[in-house]
């Protein structure tokens, strides 16, 4: 274990943290301008129905999508006065990952999702992920179908999205607050890695991460990118960590091994966590609560507090088209001390006051 580190910044860190608990700066290439979600001031009556159909992707892990419907439920029936069940009705469908698998004889996996949405016919339908955003809307056959879609991470424009009925929330990870969470922390760090997959696209993709670093680079320190979807060399990349001060960690979703097998993204985590001689840090919730140090995160949660906002301002009578997608008004700044201790990093007390305190680290 490396031998304590600690912040001598002082009142400068102060002001960082408290800086960075509230930024909400865009990484992204999106063109779509962004606003925060304020609560909704009109909403419907308590006696009043809400159907909503669900589509999650096939690119949405089970725990995020969990979290996203919690953030959803939870809002709407706090915000809205909605009771789950009885004026809440809620409908559901999982794409797999090839959206062109056939369920039944001449019905493809997309196809089965709209025609069970169609029947359900829901006041809203909320798609989940880049996959469902993409295919569901686009083959959508009902035009006035009002749509919310949320984790969504790719360019609005180009993905086709700027429609009348169509608004949602972006998924735009904060690599330049996280890495310089990570430098506070650390004393005079000189170089540090961007670690992710192949497969992630557009604004969460790892060569994005890094050219937002690269941009505007945490002081003193300068990133290198390492990008693979092979399990072998992903094992060598974090152990190359070992001559650098730090890691941010992508997307790991998409590692295969000498064989093509997928590697479970847990299992790439947990061995990355427990090989790397240098301080891991993350991007998502899952992530920095499974183990790494800390990051301005993103969170399923707040994907979802956020859909639900926007869609009880549709249902209290506002159109979708004059709501612009926009990112959760809300960013966790989030550190786990137990993997600081593992790599022996202290954080300021003035960090500690404005941060999320939570998460455990793997055990060998």
């Amino acid at each position: 274990m490396r031998p304590l580190r600690k912040s001598r910044k002082g009142w400068a860190v102060l002001g960082f943290c408290l800086s960075l608990a509230l930024l909400a700066s865009a990484c992204a290439r999106t063109p779509a301008p962004t606003a925060s979600l304020a609560p909704v001031a009109l909403t419907p009556a308590p006696s009043a129905s809400l159907r909503l159909f669900l589509i999650y992707g096939g690119d949405v892990s089970e725990t995020w999508g969990g979290q996203v419907r919690i953030g959803l439920v939870e809002t709407l029936v706090r915000e809205g006065e909605y009771r789950l069940g009885e004026t809440l009705v809620l409908g559901e469908y999982r794409l797999p990952l090839d959206v062109g698998t056939l369920v039944a004889p001449g019905t493809t996996a997309i196809a089965e999702a709209i025609a069970q949405s169609q029947a359900f016919a829901p006041d809203i339908l909320i798609t989940v992920g880049n996959q469902a955003t993409r295919q569901v809307i686009s083959a959508y056959p009902d035009p006035h179908q009002r749509i919310v879609f949320c984790s969504f991470s790719g360019n609005v424009i180009a993905s086709g999205l700027n429609r009348p009925n169509v608004t949602g929330v972006l998924e735009l990870p904060y690599p330049i607050q996280t890495g310089r969470l990570a430098v506070s922390m650390l004393e005079n760090p000189a170089k540090f890695m961007v670690l992710g997959d192949v497969s992630s696209t557009d604004n969460v993709a790892t060569e994005a991460i890094f050219e937002a670093l690269l941009k505007d680079p945490p002081h003193p320190a300068t990133p290198v990118w390492r990008q693979t979807d092979d399990w072998e060399e992903w094992q060598a990349f974090v152990q190359e960590a070992a001559t650098l001060d730090f890691v941010i960690l992508g997307k790991y979703d998409h590692v295969h091994d000498a064989a093509g097998a997928p590697v479970l993204p847990d299992e790439v985590l947990r061995w990355t966590l427990l090989n790397s001689e240098a301080p891991v840090f993350g991007l998502w919730q899952e992530t920095v609560t499974q183990g790494a140090v800390g990051g301005l995160v993103l969170s399923g949660e707040e994907q979802g507090k956020s859909a639900a906002r926007l869609a009880l301002r549709i249902v209290g009578g506002t159109d979708p088209a004059a709501l612009l997608p926009q990112r959760p008004e809300r960013n966790i700044l989030t550190l786990n001390l137990a993997a600081a201790r593992h790599w022996g990093l202290l954080a300021p007390f003035e960090l500690l006051v404005t941060a999320s305190v939570g998460g455990t680290f793997p055990v060998p």
